[in-house]
This record gives structure tokens, C-alpha cells and sequence, in this order.
């Protein structure tokens, strides 16, 4: 519970981003697929809302 409210914390306050294409991402298929070396990504932080 405590890892998603950090996650949605997180969400909420940044953009987030990957410089790598998907071609890149060598995949393991196991029982998902998922990227062998991982996924690197940058948080960009949103800009402020002004009301």
C-alpha cells in the first residue's frame, strides 16, 4: 500500500521519460516479457499549477 501512494506521489509531481527505443530493449521472455539490462528513465519535474 505504502509503495503506491509513493508511486502515485511521484507521478503526480513528475514527468516520466526514456531516451531508449523499444528496438533497444533486449527482452527475456520468461513468464512476462521484460527488458534484460533494464529500462533507464529520466523524472522531469512538472511545472506548478497557478491558479
Amino acid at each position: 500500500m505504502e509503495e503506491k501512494a509513493v508511486l502515485a506521489i511521484i507521478l503526480r509531481r513528475f514527468w516520466v521519460e526514456t531516451s531508449q527505443k523499444r528496438e533497444e530493449l533486449g527482452l527475456v521472455s520468461e513468464l512476462i516479457l521484460r527488458p534484460n539490462k533494464g529500462i533507464w528513465i529520466q523524472l522531469k519535474r512538472r511545472r506548478e499549477c497557478v491558479s
